[in-house]
């Protein structure tokens, strides 16, 4: 007599499954919870519920089943961009499945609640889930369902991280494989990064006394160098941009902060202008002369 659950289908054990390939598996699987969350979501007469609608259903509630925002991670979760997924919104508001408010404590922000008709889809898919994981569980032990788990997790992670080095892979590719980046001196690090976020860069800190600024491929270094001068500072760095006079524009505005002269036609067929940093540092940036 063995112990656990009651195996709904013994034979799975015996098949040869040691040899298939596991995309095979994976794709005969995966309808499995698609089937069940189709025929439950069929039976309460959701024929206007858009694809991917109960997804943002689940995502627009708090961990708690309350109210809640939308998760930064959900365009990153579905595959799709901000914009769909803010068109997905307006259309699960418009058919009834959520619905705006104010929020009461900040009157510039408007949350998100999911309506009666949204919680039927969710009862719904989780009554399908359940069922499935239901039938999972009588087939296979708990051990080897902890194992499936962490296989997928597993998976998920190497997904993420092929697609991190695919894009950095082709960033180099573009750049010829190899790049200078910079290293520009500073005085204080949280005030180069909130300078340099100003001009329209993304600032990270390596530690306190290190950091670094990127913006369209460019990366430069920010070192903090307490006794530098920025009246001695030479270092320099070329920004290409799409458009020298609109950043020109940009980074002339009151309380950016340093220097920015105006842009120039060069005789090498560019418009270029520069920007000094309060550290001294100078930023050259150009683009194509138009005809």
């Amino acid at each position: 007599m063995t112990n656990g659950p009651p195996r709904a289908n013994a034979d799975v054990d015996a098949e040869p499954f040691d040899d298939t390939p596991i995309p095979t598996l994976m794709r005969g699987a995966r309808g499995a919870y698609a089937q069940a969350i189709r025929a439950e979501l069929e039976a309460i007469g959701t024929e206007d519920l858009p694809r991917n609608g109960a997804f943002v259903l689940f995502g627009t509630l708090a961990a708690d089943g309350s109210p809640g925002e939308r998760g930064p991670s959900l365009p990153a979760q579905l595959g799709i961009s901000k914009q769909a997924v803010s068109q997905l919104v307006e259309t699960l508001v418009r058919r009834g499945y959520l619905v705006r408010s104010e929020d009461p404590d900040d009157g510039r922000r408007v949350a998100l609640d999911v309506t009666e008709r949204g919680r039927e889809v969710i009862d719904a898919v989780v009554r399908a889930v359940d069922s499935v994981d239901g039938e999972l569980a009588a087939t296979v032990s708990a051990s080897e369902l902890v194992a499936f788990r962490k296989t997928l997790a597993a998976l998920t992670q190497i997904k993420a991280e092929r697609i991190v080095r695919g894009a950095s892979k082709r960033r180099t590719q573009r750049r010829g494989g190899a790049r200078f980046e910079p290293i520009f001196p500073v005085r204080d690090l949280a005030a180069a990064q909130a300078h340099y976020g100003r001009l329209g860069f993304k600032t990270n800190s390596f530690d306190d006394g290190y950091g670094f600024a990127n913006r369209g491929g460019v990366s430069i270094h920010l070192a903090v160098r307490p006794d530098h001068q920025a009246e001695s500072n030479r270092t320099a760095a070329y920004l290409q941009v799409d458009d020298a006079d609109a950043v020109q524009a940009a980074w002339s505005q009151p309380g950016v902060g340093g220097l920015t002269r105006p842009v120039e036609e060069t005789p090498w067929g560019m418009r270029e202008g520069s920007h000094t940093d309060p550290d001294g540092n100078l930023i050259r940036f150009g683009s194509p002369r138009h005809p």
